[in-house]
């Protein structure tokens, strides 16, 4: 946590006072400016299952090594990373999650977004983390497993140290611990639980940059997919953004082919309505249907133009720094 005093004071409680599961919660507080450290002792001595440390002074990527000290203090053989500003969960969400662990498990992927406030950008993040994660779970159930996010994911303790740890990405900007899990993450031993009870939602502000952290998060987390998954993903989002160009093109040059067109059109939004439609019921993101769908056939090109600018403008810095 860094200057989460705010946070901490409102939701956190709610969090510790959950009953009938077992866990402990860990808190690092990363050199904060606020009074963050001095409400998480208070909540120490009040709750018994909570357990904090810091880091003593400033650094770069202070996130990774907050996450690995709180790792290296868990007394569970889960983690799970839940966000300081988780402000609405089901109360059986920690013990739904809980009844899922099993020797044959090693990650338990669940929901989680931001609270809507109907904000522009905070409606453009919701719609994309919500696509991030149904695109995640989809490749998990057909045996391209990765994810993009941390939050309300749990895994084995022990698959952090076999995995190495953040050994040689502590320098990788934007993403954490997802970087981890997909190095470990398979098919026949994850389970999905997206369901409204294993849902959390977080209160955050999303200014226009933090819309596009998610987006550069997803990039600099694909960077370290395998082969397979970059081929796969590369392919539906190139799919996805010459669909429409290419329904127009079509059109002008064969005018006969509309009515076709037309119905193949109406079928295709159709179809994405539906399965739109099932996932935010499940999920309680309602409010998210219609956008969802706008969202859906209109911005994959600008997020694939707005990839290739990302990549380019790395590039470019790397080559910079090299002279």
């Amino acid at each position: 946590v860094r200057n989460e005093e705010e946070n901490i004071r409102n939701y956190l409680p709610s969090v510790l006072e959950i009953k009938n599961t077992g866990f402990e919660l860990i808190a690092v507080d990363d050199y904060s400016g606020d009074n963050s450290m001095a409400l998480l002792g208070a909540l120490k001595e009040k709750y018994g299952h909570i357990k904090i440390s810091s880091l003593n002074q400033e650094t770069w990527y202070s996130v990774k090594m907050a996450q690995n000290l709180a790792i290296k203090a868990a007394g569970y053989d889960w983690i799970m990373v839940i966000p300081p500003s988780v402000c609405k969960f089901n109360p059986e969400w920690l013990q739904l999650i809980t009844a899922s662990l099993n020797n044959y498990a090693e990650v338990i992927v669940n929901y989680s977004n931001v609270q809507h406030t109907g904000s522009f950008f905070n409606v453009l993040y919701r719609i994309e983390n919500f696509f991030q994660q149904i695109r995640s779970a989809g490749y998990i159930v057909n045996g391209l497993p990765f994810v993009l996010s941390e939050e309300n994911i749990a895994f084995r303790k022990e698959k952090y140290y076999l995995s190495g740890g953040y050994r040689h990405k502590a320098g990788e900007p934007y993403a954490n611990l997802e970087l981890i899990i997909n190095t470990f993450i398979r098919k026949k031993s994850t389970r999905i639980l997206f369901n409204e009870k294993t849902t959390i939602f977080k209160n955050e502000a999303i200014p226009a940059s933090g819309f596009f952290d998610l987006l550069k998060k997803e990039i600099r987390i694909r960077k370290y997919l395998n082969p397979s998954r970059k081929i796969m993903l590369a392919t539906e989002e190139f799919t996805e953004c010459i669909f429409l160009p290419s329904m127009a093109a079509i059109y002008f040059i064969i005018p006969p082919l509309l009515p076709v067109l037309s119905l193949l059109l109406l079928l295709i939004i159709l179809t994405r309505l539906f399965i739109i439609k099932k996932a935010v019921k499940r999920l309680n993101e309602n409010k998210l249907l219609l956008s969802s769908l706008i969202y859906a056939l209109f911005l994959p090109c600008l997020k694939l133009g707005y990839r290739f600018y990302y990549n380019h403008y790395i590039l470019k810095k790397r080559c910079r720094n090299k002279r």
